[in-house]
Protein backbone atom coordinates (compact mmCIF):
# COMPACT_ATOMS: atom_id res chain seq x y z
CA UNK A 1 0.00 0.00 0.00
CA UNK A 2 2.72 2.31 0.57
CA UNK A 3 4.11 1.66 -2.28
CA UNK A 4 1.09 2.04 -4.07
CA UNK A 5 1.08 5.83 -2.41
CA UNK A 6 4.31 6.43 -3.08
CA UNK A 7 4.67 6.09 -6.87
CA UNK A 8 1.48 6.52 -8.74
CA UNK A 9 -0.01 5.79 -12.19
CA UNK A 10 0.81 8.66 -14.37
CA UNK A 11 -1.21 9.99 -16.76
CA UNK A 12 1.52 11.09 -18.89
CA UNK A 13 2.68 7.74 -19.10
CA UNK A 14 -1.00 5.96 -19.63
CA UNK A 15 -1.80 8.49 -22.30
CA UNK A 16 2.02 8.09 -24.09
CA UNK A 17 0.86 4.05 -24.32
CA UNK A 18 -2.47 4.40 -25.69
CA UNK A 19 -0.90 6.62 -28.51
CA UNK A 20 1.96 3.96 -28.79
CA UNK A 21 -0.53 1.09 -29.05
CA UNK A 22 -2.32 2.57 -31.73
CA UNK A 23 0.95 3.48 -33.68
CA UNK A 24 1.64 0.24 -33.20
CA UNK A 25 -1.14 -1.53 -34.48
CA UNK A 26 -1.10 1.29 -37.62
CA UNK A 27 2.69 0.45 -38.58
CA UNK A 28 2.00 -3.27 -39.47
CA UNK A 29 -1.76 -2.50 -40.92
CA UNK A 30 -0.49 0.29 -43.06
CA UNK A 31 2.78 -1.74 -44.33
CA UNK A 32 0.49 -4.39 -45.34
CA UNK A 33 -1.96 -1.97 -47.22
CA UNK A 34 1.19 -0.40 -49.33
CA UNK A 35 2.28 -3.82 -49.90
CA UNK A 36 -0.32 -5.04 -51.21
CA UNK A 37 -1.35 -2.53 -53.26
CA UNK A 38 2.32 -3.09 -54.73
CA UNK A 39 1.20 -6.58 -55.15
CA UNK A 40 -2.00 -6.34 -56.87
CA UNK A 41 -2.08 -3.29 -59.45
CA UNK A 42 -4.82 -3.02 -61.25
CA UNK A 43 -4.46 -4.43 -65.21
CA UNK A 44 -4.79 -1.08 -66.72
CA UNK A 45 -1.64 0.00 -65.00
CA UNK A 46 0.45 -2.91 -65.35
CA UNK A 47 -0.25 -3.59 -69.40
CA UNK A 48 0.88 -0.16 -69.98
CA UNK A 49 4.13 0.26 -67.11
CA UNK A 50 5.14 -3.19 -69.07
CA UNK A 51 4.38 -1.17 -72.67
CA UNK A 52 6.45 1.39 -71.88
CA UNK A 53 9.45 -0.89 -70.29
CA UNK A 54 9.24 -2.78 -73.53
CA UNK A 55 9.85 -0.04 -75.37
CA UNK A 56 12.65 1.48 -73.82
CA UNK A 57 14.23 -2.20 -73.35
CA UNK A 58 13.95 -3.09 -77.07
CA UNK A 59 15.39 0.14 -78.12
CA UNK A 60 17.95 0.18 -75.92
CA UNK A 61 18.93 -3.62 -77.84
CA UNK A 62 19.35 -1.81 -81.30
CA UNK A 63 23.17 -1.70 -82.07
CA UNK A 64 25.60 -4.22 -82.63
CA UNK A 65 24.95 -7.72 -80.97
CA UNK A 66 28.31 -7.31 -78.45
CA UNK A 67 27.17 -5.90 -75.66
CA UNK A 68 23.26 -5.90 -75.74
CA UNK A 69 22.81 -8.08 -73.12
CA UNK A 70 24.96 -5.55 -70.94
CA UNK A 71 22.48 -2.35 -72.31
CA UNK A 72 19.29 -4.08 -71.45
CA UNK A 73 20.48 -5.44 -67.94
CA UNK A 74 21.39 -1.39 -67.51
CA UNK A 75 18.11 -0.23 -69.36
CA UNK A 76 16.59 -2.89 -66.80
CA UNK A 77 18.65 -1.73 -63.69
CA UNK A 78 17.50 2.07 -64.30
CA UNK A 79 14.22 1.35 -65.17
CA UNK A 80 13.97 -0.39 -61.53
CA UNK A 81 14.92 2.36 -59.53
CA UNK A 82 12.47 4.85 -61.39
CA UNK A 83 9.97 3.07 -60.93
CA UNK A 84 11.02 2.20 -56.86
CA UNK A 85 11.10 -1.42 -57.40
CA UNK A 86 14.55 -1.81 -55.98
CA UNK A 87 12.99 -0.42 -52.73
CA UNK A 88 10.09 -2.55 -52.06
CA UNK A 89 11.39 -5.74 -54.08
CA UNK A 90 12.99 -6.44 -57.56
CA UNK A 91 11.04 -9.46 -57.78
CA UNK A 92 8.23 -7.90 -58.88
CA UNK A 93 10.08 -6.46 -62.15
CA UNK A 94 8.58 -8.11 -65.24
CA UNK A 95 10.23 -11.22 -67.25
CA UNK A 96 11.32 -10.43 -70.84
CA UNK A 97 12.78 -12.39 -74.25
CA UNK A 98 14.06 -10.64 -77.27
CA UNK A 99 14.94 -11.97 -80.36
CA UNK A 100 15.16 -11.23 -84.09
CA UNK A 101 12.31 -10.55 -86.36
CA UNK A 102 13.22 -13.21 -88.78
CA UNK A 103 13.53 -16.05 -86.67
CA UNK A 104 12.67 -17.71 -82.80
CA UNK A 105 15.68 -17.83 -81.16
CA UNK A 106 16.10 -15.58 -78.19
CA UNK A 107 18.94 -12.96 -78.39
CA UNK A 108 18.56 -11.74 -74.54
CA UNK A 109 16.36 -12.23 -71.80
CA UNK A 110 15.91 -11.10 -68.29
CA UNK A 111 17.46 -13.34 -65.62
CA UNK A 112 14.43 -15.08 -64.94
CA UNK A 113 12.77 -16.00 -67.77
CA UNK A 114 9.34 -15.49 -68.99
CA UNK A 115 7.52 -18.43 -68.02
CA UNK A 116 5.11 -20.43 -70.67
CA UNK A 117 2.35 -19.46 -71.30
CA UNK A 118 1.91 -16.01 -69.32
CA UNK A 119 0.21 -13.58 -70.20
CA UNK A 120 2.20 -10.90 -72.43
CA UNK A 121 2.91 -8.12 -74.98
CA UNK A 122 5.13 -8.05 -78.16
CA UNK A 123 6.87 -5.29 -79.07
CA UNK A 124 8.74 -3.96 -82.17
CA UNK A 125 12.15 -1.45 -82.57
CA UNK A 126 11.72 1.36 -84.21
CA UNK A 127 13.68 -0.70 -87.34
CA UNK A 128 11.83 -3.36 -87.47
CA UNK A 129 14.84 -6.27 -86.48
CA UNK A 130 13.96 -6.73 -83.38
CA UNK A 131 11.27 -7.96 -80.97
CA UNK A 132 10.35 -8.40 -77.18
CA UNK A 133 8.11 -10.42 -75.40
CA UNK A 134 7.67 -8.89 -72.51
CA UNK A 135 4.96 -10.41 -69.66
CA UNK A 136 4.47 -9.16 -65.82
CA UNK A 137 5.99 -11.05 -62.91
CA UNK A 138 3.86 -13.21 -61.65
CA UNK A 139 2.01 -11.58 -58.28
CA UNK A 140 0.83 -14.90 -55.97
CA UNK A 141 0.07 -14.16 -52.12
CA UNK A 142 3.60 -15.99 -51.62
CA UNK A 143 5.54 -12.89 -52.88
CA UNK A 144 3.57 -10.73 -50.41
CA UNK A 145 6.20 -11.57 -47.47
CA UNK A 146 9.69 -10.09 -49.36
CA UNK A 147 8.16 -6.89 -50.38
CA UNK A 148 6.51 -6.45 -46.59
CA UNK A 149 9.61 -7.50 -45.41
CA UNK A 150 10.79 -4.59 -47.40
CA UNK A 151 8.30 -2.24 -46.43
CA UNK A 152 7.78 -2.49 -42.66
CA UNK A 153 11.78 -1.04 -42.11
CA UNK A 154 10.92 1.52 -44.12
CA UNK A 155 7.91 2.61 -42.27
CA UNK A 156 9.50 2.02 -38.98
CA UNK A 157 11.94 5.38 -39.25
CA UNK A 158 8.80 7.33 -39.75
CA UNK A 159 6.61 5.57 -36.68
CA UNK A 160 9.43 5.93 -34.60
CA UNK A 161 9.69 9.64 -35.16
CA UNK A 162 5.57 10.18 -34.24
CA UNK A 163 6.33 8.31 -31.30
CA UNK A 164 9.17 10.57 -30.25
CA UNK A 165 6.81 13.69 -31.37
CA UNK A 166 4.20 12.27 -28.75
CA UNK A 167 6.63 11.08 -26.43
CA UNK A 168 7.70 15.02 -25.62
CA UNK A 169 3.89 16.61 -26.36
CA UNK A 170 2.68 14.40 -24.14
CA UNK A 171 5.30 15.84 -21.36
CA UNK A 172 4.88 19.73 -22.61
CA UNK A 173 1.08 19.69 -22.72
CA UNK A 174 1.29 18.37 -19.31
CA UNK A 175 3.63 20.78 -17.95
CA UNK A 176 0.67 23.18 -16.44
CA UNK A 177 -0.32 20.63 -14.23
CA UNK A 178 2.87 19.45 -12.59
CA UNK A 179 3.36 23.46 -12.51
CA UNK A 180 0.00 23.42 -10.78
CA UNK A 181 0.97 20.87 -8.57
CA UNK A 182 4.20 22.60 -7.80
CA UNK A 183 2.15 26.06 -6.91
CA UNK A 184 -0.02 24.01 -4.23
CA UNK A 185 2.87 22.37 -2.89
CA UNK A 186 4.83 25.82 -2.01
CA UNK A 187 1.72 27.40 -0.21
CA UNK A 188 1.91 27.66 3.78
CA UNK A 189 -0.11 25.50 6.17
CA UNK A 190 -3.14 27.42 6.64
CA UNK A 191 -2.94 29.65 3.53
CA UNK A 192 -6.53 29.84 2.29
CA UNK A 193 -6.53 32.62 0.17
CA UNK A 194 -7.00 31.60 -3.76
CA UNK A 195 -5.03 30.09 -5.88
CA UNK A 196 -3.16 32.17 -8.75
CA UNK A 197 -2.19 30.67 -12.00
CA UNK A 198 -0.46 32.57 -14.68
CA UNK A 199 -2.32 31.15 -17.55
CA UNK A 200 -5.75 29.07 -17.64
CA UNK A 201 -6.38 26.13 -19.58
CA UNK A 202 -9.31 24.25 -20.15
CA UNK A 203 -8.39 21.07 -18.43
CA UNK A 204 -6.29 22.74 -15.67
CA UNK A 205 -9.34 25.54 -14.73
CA UNK A 206 -11.81 23.13 -13.05
CA UNK A 207 -9.24 21.80 -10.64
CA UNK A 208 -8.18 25.47 -9.83
CA UNK A 209 -11.72 26.52 -10.00
CA UNK A 210 -12.63 23.71 -7.67
CA UNK A 211 -9.84 24.14 -5.38
CA UNK A 212 -10.74 27.58 -4.93
CA UNK A 213 -13.91 27.18 -4.01
CA UNK A 214 -13.14 24.52 -1.19
CA UNK A 215 -10.49 27.38 0.38
CA UNK A 216 -13.30 29.53 0.17
CA UNK A 217 -15.65 27.17 2.20
CA UNK A 218 -12.93 26.03 4.54
CA UNK A 219 -11.77 30.00 5.34
CA UNK A 220 -15.58 30.34 5.58
CA UNK A 221 -15.76 27.56 8.20
CA UNK A 222 -12.53 28.24 9.90
CA UNK A 223 -14.40 32.04 10.39
CA UNK A 224 -17.75 30.53 11.62
CA UNK A 225 -15.88 27.95 14.24
CA UNK A 226 -13.74 31.39 15.20
CA UNK A 227 -17.06 33.45 15.41
CA UNK A 228 -18.29 30.54 17.49
CA UNK A 229 -15.97 30.30 19.86
CA UNK A 230 -15.91 33.60 20.68
CA UNK A 231 -19.41 34.22 21.41
CA UNK A 232 -19.82 30.94 23.28
CA UNK A 233 -16.89 32.10 25.45
CA UNK A 234 -18.72 35.74 25.84
CA UNK A 235 -21.94 33.69 26.44
CA UNK A 236 -20.11 31.67 29.44
CA UNK A 237 -18.37 34.33 30.80
CA UNK A 238 -21.13 35.95 32.45
CA UNK A 239 -23.20 32.86 34.00
CA UNK A 240 -19.73 31.68 35.25
CA UNK A 241 -18.87 34.93 36.89
CA UNK A 242 -22.15 34.72 38.66
CA UNK A 243 -21.95 31.25 39.57
CA UNK A 244 -18.43 31.84 41.46
CA UNK A 245 -19.92 35.41 42.94
CA UNK A 246 -22.58 32.97 44.37
CA UNK A 247 -20.21 30.15 45.57
CA UNK A 248 -18.33 32.75 47.02
CA UNK A 249 -21.45 34.37 48.84
CA UNK A 250 -22.24 30.97 50.22
CA UNK A 251 -18.87 30.39 52.05
CA UNK A 252 -18.75 33.68 53.51
CA UNK A 253 -22.44 34.79 54.50
CA UNK A 254 -23.02 34.19 58.03
CA UNK A 255 -26.37 34.65 57.87
CA UNK A 256 -28.77 31.29 57.22
CA UNK A 257 -31.36 33.16 55.22
CA UNK A 258 -28.66 34.84 52.90
CA UNK A 259 -26.67 30.97 52.54
CA UNK A 260 -29.92 30.06 51.28
CA UNK A 261 -30.68 32.67 48.65
CA UNK A 262 -27.52 32.42 47.98
CA UNK A 263 -27.34 28.18 46.97
CA UNK A 264 -30.66 28.62 45.17
CA UNK A 265 -28.98 31.29 42.94
CA UNK A 266 -26.08 29.06 42.30
CA UNK A 267 -28.30 26.44 41.67
CA UNK A 268 -29.73 28.01 39.17
CA UNK A 269 -26.91 30.18 37.73
CA UNK A 270 -25.23 26.24 37.31
CA UNK A 271 -28.99 24.96 35.42
CA UNK A 272 -27.91 27.88 32.85
CA UNK A 273 -24.32 26.84 32.51
CA UNK A 274 -25.49 23.42 31.86
CA UNK A 275 -28.28 24.41 29.69
CA UNK A 276 -25.88 26.54 27.32
CA UNK A 277 -23.28 23.68 27.13
CA UNK A 278 -25.94 21.73 26.07
CA UNK A 279 -26.89 24.08 23.50
CA UNK A 280 -23.57 24.75 22.05
CA UNK A 281 -22.50 21.20 22.03
CA UNK A 282 -25.67 20.64 20.04
CA UNK A 283 -25.57 23.54 17.59
CA UNK A 284 -21.59 21.91 17.12
CA UNK A 285 -23.13 18.65 16.48
CA UNK A 286 -25.72 20.76 13.81
CA UNK A 287 -22.38 22.47 12.08
CA UNK A 288 -20.72 19.19 11.51
CA UNK A 289 -23.95 17.72 10.17
CA UNK A 290 -22.84 20.04 6.72
CA UNK A 291 -19.59 18.46 6.75
CA UNK A 292 -20.02 14.40 7.31
CA UNK A 293 -22.71 11.59 6.20
CA UNK A 294 -26.38 12.16 8.32
CA UNK A 295 -27.44 8.71 9.86
CA UNK A 296 -29.80 6.99 8.39
CA UNK A 297 -33.18 7.83 8.07
CA UNK A 298 -36.03 5.81 9.56
CA UNK A 299 -39.88 5.47 9.46
CA UNK A 300 -41.16 7.31 11.99
CA UNK A 301 -44.65 8.31 13.65
CA UNK A 302 -44.49 11.80 13.90
CA UNK A 303 -47.88 12.29 16.16
CA UNK A 304 -46.40 9.77 18.46
CA UNK A 305 -43.12 11.48 18.61
CA UNK A 306 -44.89 15.25 18.98
CA UNK A 307 -46.62 13.48 22.17
CA UNK A 308 -43.38 11.82 23.56
CA UNK A 309 -41.26 15.50 23.69
CA UNK A 310 -44.33 17.45 24.66
CA UNK A 311 -45.00 15.11 27.84
CA UNK A 312 -41.59 15.27 28.59
CA UNK A 313 -41.23 19.50 28.40
CA UNK A 314 -44.85 19.63 30.29
CA UNK A 315 -43.13 20.17 33.73
CA UNK A 316 -41.17 23.08 32.31
CA UNK A 317 -44.57 24.46 31.21
CA UNK A 318 -46.52 23.74 34.65
CA UNK A 319 -43.10 25.01 36.85
CA UNK A 320 -44.27 28.47 34.31
CA UNK A 321 -47.66 28.22 34.67
CA UNK A 322 -47.87 27.76 30.88
CA UNK A 323 -51.27 25.74 29.33
CA UNK A 324 -49.24 23.15 26.75
CA UNK A 325 -51.84 21.96 24.58
CA UNK A 326 -51.83 19.31 21.57
CA UNK A 327 -53.72 18.53 18.28
CA UNK A 328 -52.25 15.88 16.20
CA UNK A 329 -53.77 12.80 14.76
CA UNK A 330 -53.52 9.41 16.44
CA UNK A 331 -50.89 8.27 13.55
CA UNK A 332 -48.67 10.12 10.86
CA UNK A 333 -45.87 8.28 9.10
CA UNK A 334 -42.66 9.92 8.10
CA UNK A 335 -39.38 8.94 6.87
CA UNK A 336 -36.43 11.10 8.21
CA UNK A 337 -33.98 10.99 10.72
CA UNK A 338 -35.14 10.88 14.86
CA UNK A 339 -32.32 12.91 16.33
CA UNK A 340 -32.56 15.82 14.46
CA UNK A 341 -35.90 15.54 14.49
CA UNK A 342 -36.18 15.69 18.22
CA UNK A 343 -33.75 18.38 18.28
CA UNK A 344 -35.81 20.39 16.30
CA UNK A 345 -39.21 19.94 18.20
CA UNK A 346 -37.56 20.27 21.76
CA UNK A 347 -36.12 23.66 20.75
CA UNK A 348 -39.06 24.85 19.52
CA UNK A 349 -41.29 23.93 21.97
CA UNK A 350 -38.84 25.25 24.69
CA UNK A 351 -38.45 28.30 23.10
CA UNK A 352 -41.92 29.22 23.42
CA UNK A 353 -42.29 28.08 26.82
CA UNK A 354 -39.78 30.02 27.75
CA UNK A 355 -40.58 33.19 26.02
CA UNK A 356 -44.52 33.31 27.31
CA UNK A 357 -45.44 35.19 29.95
CA UNK A 358 -46.80 33.07 32.83
CA UNK A 359 -50.71 32.41 32.50
CA UNK A 360 -50.26 32.10 28.76
CA UNK A 361 -50.20 29.13 25.95
CA UNK A 362 -48.47 27.33 24.24
CA UNK A 363 -50.03 25.02 21.39
CA UNK A 364 -48.37 22.23 19.33
CA UNK A 365 -49.90 20.77 16.53
CA UNK A 366 -49.65 18.24 13.41
CA UNK A 367 -51.22 18.14 10.37
CA UNK A 368 -50.67 17.08 6.63
CA UNK A 369 -51.09 19.69 3.80
CA UNK A 370 -51.57 19.05 0.52
CA UNK A 371 -48.68 17.57 -1.88
CA UNK A 372 -47.13 15.15 0.21
CA UNK A 373 -46.11 18.31 2.58
CA UNK A 374 -46.37 17.77 6.53
CA UNK A 375 -46.43 20.29 9.14
CA UNK A 376 -45.07 21.00 12.50
CA UNK A 377 -46.55 23.65 14.39
CA UNK A 378 -45.54 25.20 18.13
CA UNK A 379 -47.53 28.72 18.68
CA UNK A 380 -47.90 31.02 21.65
CA UNK A 381 -49.52 34.20 22.63
CA UNK A 382 -46.06 35.66 24.10
CA UNK A 383 -45.28 38.81 23.10
CA UNK A 384 -44.50 37.85 19.61
CA UNK A 385 -41.62 39.26 16.97
CA UNK A 386 -41.11 41.95 15.09
CA UNK A 387 -41.29 41.70 11.29
CA UNK A 388 -37.87 43.18 11.28
CA UNK A 389 -36.39 40.61 13.55
CA UNK A 390 -37.68 37.68 12.12
CA UNK A 391 -34.65 36.49 10.24
CA UNK A 392 -32.44 37.50 12.94
CA UNK A 393 -34.13 35.09 15.74
CA UNK A 394 -32.48 32.38 13.29
CA UNK A 395 -28.78 33.75 14.00
CA UNK A 396 -26.41 32.58 17.13
CA UNK A 397 -26.71 34.14 20.27
CA UNK A 398 -29.23 36.61 19.30
CA UNK A 399 -32.06 37.49 21.87
CA UNK A 400 -35.15 39.72 20.83
CA UNK A 401 -34.98 43.33 22.53
CA UNK A 402 -36.83 43.85 25.40
CA UNK A 403 -36.95 40.14 26.54
CA UNK A 404 -36.15 39.58 30.28
CA UNK A 405 -35.61 35.60 29.31
CA UNK A 406 -32.20 34.97 30.07
CA UNK A 407 -32.12 32.56 27.15
CA UNK A 408 -29.05 31.35 25.15
CA UNK A 409 -29.91 32.63 21.89
CA UNK A 410 -29.35 29.34 19.88
CA UNK A 411 -32.23 27.61 20.26
CA UNK A 412 -33.81 28.64 17.16
CA UNK A 413 -30.18 28.58 15.23
CA UNK A 414 -30.22 24.89 16.19
CA UNK A 415 -33.91 24.67 15.37
CA UNK A 416 -32.95 25.86 11.02
CA UNK A 417 -29.62 24.21 10.89
CA UNK A 418 -31.24 20.58 11.98
CA UNK A 419 -34.52 21.44 9.92
CA UNK A 420 -32.40 22.34 6.67
CA UNK A 421 -30.63 18.82 7.19
CA UNK A 422 -33.76 17.16 7.04
CA UNK A 423 -34.22 19.09 4.01
CA UNK A 424 -36.98 21.16 5.42
CA UNK A 425 -37.34 24.65 6.67
CA UNK A 426 -39.03 26.98 9.11
CA UNK A 427 -41.34 29.70 8.56
CA UNK A 428 -42.62 32.23 11.02
CA UNK A 429 -46.37 33.24 11.61
CA UNK A 430 -48.54 34.55 13.53
CA UNK A 431 -49.37 33.23 17.28
CA UNK A 432 -52.72 32.01 19.12
CA UNK A 433 -55.73 34.31 18.83
CA UNK A 434 -53.80 37.58 16.91
CA UNK A 435 -51.22 37.30 19.91
CA UNK A 436 -47.47 35.96 19.74
CA UNK A 437 -45.61 33.75 17.06
CA UNK A 438 -45.67 30.54 15.54
CA UNK A 439 -43.00 28.51 14.32
CA UNK A 440 -44.20 25.89 11.28
CA UNK A 441 -41.63 23.29 10.74
CA UNK A 442 -42.59 21.96 6.50
CA UNK A 443 -41.29 18.67 5.80
CA UNK A 444 -41.80 16.70 2.91
CA UNK A 445 -43.50 13.03 3.18
CA UNK A 446 -41.20 11.28 0.99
Amino acid sequence: MTQALRHPPSLGRRMIAWQGLALLLAWPALSLLVSLQQVYMDSASTEQQLRDWGLLLVEAARGPAEGRQGRLDAAEQALIRASSLDLIGEQLRPRYQLRSAEGPDALAQSAEPLAAGQPSLLLDSSDGLLQLQIGAAPRPVERLLPVLGQVLPMQLGVFLWHGLWIWLSVRWGLMPLRQLAQRIAQRRAGDLTPLQVDRSYAETAPVVQALNALLQRESQRLDTERNFLADAAHELRTPLAAVSAQAHLLLQEPDPEARRDAATALRQGIERVSHLLVQLLTMARAEARDRTAHPESQLLDLAELLRERAALLAPLARSRRIELSLQAPEQLAWQGERAALHSVIDNLLDNAIRYTPPGGCVEASLQSRAHGELCLSVADDGPGIAPAERELVFERFYRVAGSSETGTGLGLAIARRMAESLGGRIEIGPGLQGRGASFSLLLRRA
